[in-house]
């Protein structure tokens, strides 16, 4: 409801006035969102809509688990996150992307229940703002129009990022096994799976030459234990 060049202004005088407390770096940052990647958004929704909310670019269906209602699993990550939701129907920007949005994209969720999901629980989600960033940068349903490449990672990244993993039921180091980590697993089947829509892309090349250098056992087992996560999406 508020004019960007409103908000914009008002920072910038706050900067001005209190730089010994502001770095250039803070409100370079704030204003680079403001008139970036928020107009951005808001020119995606009303120059793609409403063909945008119908787009599957990577053709998932499988229905959203039932803990991301309840906040019910092992994957610590997840638990925090959507409990976090569900209480306080807010989480930030890097919770949603990589880890509720991560895991829903590498378990093949169909976007229309995560859309859904987003629009419900979230006390700031108004459809122009949440389509676009769901569908197109955390789901890449739209096949590149919001972002370039798709916003997945392993377990390493949330590690590296969090303390879900120091207390977590599966190991954030193991691809397979009985206890490693789902993450992993869908991560690297992930891009085995949608190889010939991503292969040529330059910004996941590097995963690809890893992918390739992967000893063939190795990623037989990545890809078994992808399938067995799968088949008890439910029960992680």
């Amino acid at each position: 409801m508020l004019n960007p060049r409103e908000v914009v202004k008002k920072a910038i005088e706050q900067w001005k006035n209190r730089q010994n407390e502001i770095g250039l770096s803070q409100i370079e940052g704030f204003i680079r969102q403001i008139i970036g990647w928020r107009e951005y958004m808001r020119g995606i929704y009303w120059s793609k809509m409403p063909d945008f909310e119908k787009l599957n670019f990577l053709g998932h269906k499988k229905n959203l688990p039932e803990y991301y209602w309840t906040g019910n699993t092992r994957m610590n990550c997840l638990k925090n996150v959507i409990r976090q939701s569900l209480k306080y129907a807010y989480a930030h920007h890097i919770q949603r992307l990589m880890v509720t949005g991560n895991f829903a994209l590498l378990s093949e969720i169909d976007p229309d229940q995560l859309d859904q999901w987003y629009l419900g629980i979230y006390i700031d989600a108004i459809q122009w703002v949440e389509i676009t960033n769901t569908r197109g940068m955390s789901q890449f349903a739209d096949g590149g129009i919001v972002g370039s490449k798709p916003y997945i990672s392993s377990a390493n990244y949330i590690n590296k990022m969090s303390d879900y993993c120091h207390n977590c039921f599966y190991d954030h180091r193991l691809r397979f096994g009985k206890k490693a980590c789902p993450f992993n697993s869908f991560f690297w089947d992930f891009y085995q799976r949608h190889r010939l829509k991503l292969e040529k892309n330059p910004r996941v090349a590097v995963i690809y030459r890893n992918l390739d250098q992967m000893k063939a056992e190795e990623l037989e087992k990545i890809l078994q234990q992808a399938q067995f996560y799968k088949k008890e999406l439910n029960n992680l």
